[in-house]
């Protein structure tokens, strides 16, 4: 099958960009971190770890349980959204006290807390937005390169029409949809190093342990813009700069506890 299709050259540029933030962007923390601790490599990895336990194994199970037993939830936008933040943080954030107890254990220094929240969210970058942008990247390549006719090979005349669909809605998009991917996985990677840190506090008892039900509101509360776009509410950009608002005033948050539980007044 024969075809016109092309993807324009800035799509394909904003995609690499994206891929180069979701995979690059984890690995330059991440040796920032060893700089500062030899413990900072188990603690990026244990992030990972509790992440991918966390969000992707028990928060998809227990999705999918929910919506099994109340299958008209996805039909109420709003009702929706609240439990789909809340479960979201609840998840992660109880993912992220039972990986910085652990480690905490066994290094208690800031660093650890700071890297585990790089393992955290860099693991989620490269999972949830690293492998579906580089999939992405190379089929524009492939398709711009003359070569789509070999994306449909063994494929039915059926699914070759239903291909060149997918592909032509995907190169109608506008040429920044593709970098959005890239700006959210900078605002996501900032919010779960921050709450990162707070969870670190808690376990360090430089907080009371109401920093813990903080984290889960606050992760939540982050949430609802993109949650907010995905039922069509809002815009993707609209989505974006509202998440980055939030994200910063948890940052500046974040950073007034730490300077307000620092004897030394370091940050």
């Amino acid at each position: 099958m024969m075809t016109t299709l092309a993807f324009p050259t800035l799509s394909v540029v904003f995609t690499g960009i994206s891929g180069v933030i979701a995979f690059a962007l984890p690995i330059v923390l991440a040796v920032l971190c060893c700089r500062r601790s030899r413990n900072a490599l188990f603690a990026v990895a244990v992030g990972a770890v509790c992440f991918t336990l966390g969000a992707i194994v028990l928060e998809s199970a227990f999705h999918q349980l929910v919506l099994a037993f109340i299958p008209g939830l996805t039909e109420n936008a709003l009702l929706y959204i609240v439990y789909g933040c809340l479960a979201a943080g609840l998840f992660e954030e109880t993912a992220r006290l039972i990986g910085l107890r652990f480690l905490c254990k066994r290094d208690a220094s800031p660093v650890t807390g700071f890297s585990y929240g790089v393992g955290h969210g860099g693991i989620e970058a490269i999972l949830l937005v690293g492998v579906t942008v580089l999939n992405n990247f190379i089929i524009m390549l492939t398709v711009n390169g003359g070569s789509v006719d070999s994306l449909l090979t063994g494929a039915t005349e059926e699914q070759s029409s239903l291909v060149i669909t997918q592909l032509e809605q995907l190169a109608a998009l506008p040429s920044t949809t593709f970098l959005a991917a890239g700006v959210e996985r900078i605002i996501a990677i900032s919010m779960h190093i921050a709450l990162s840190v707070l969870i670190w506090m808690v376990v360090t008892k430089r907080l009371p342990m109401w920093g813990y039900p903080l984290s889960i509101a606050l992760h939540a509360v982050s949430n609802v813009p993109a949650a907010m776009y995905q039922t069509g509410m809002i815009g993707l950009w609209t989505s974006e700069l509202l998440t980055a608002v939030l994200v910063v005033c948890i940052v500046f948050l974040v950073r007034g506890f730490y300077r307000a539980t620092d004897p030394a007044k370091t940050v």
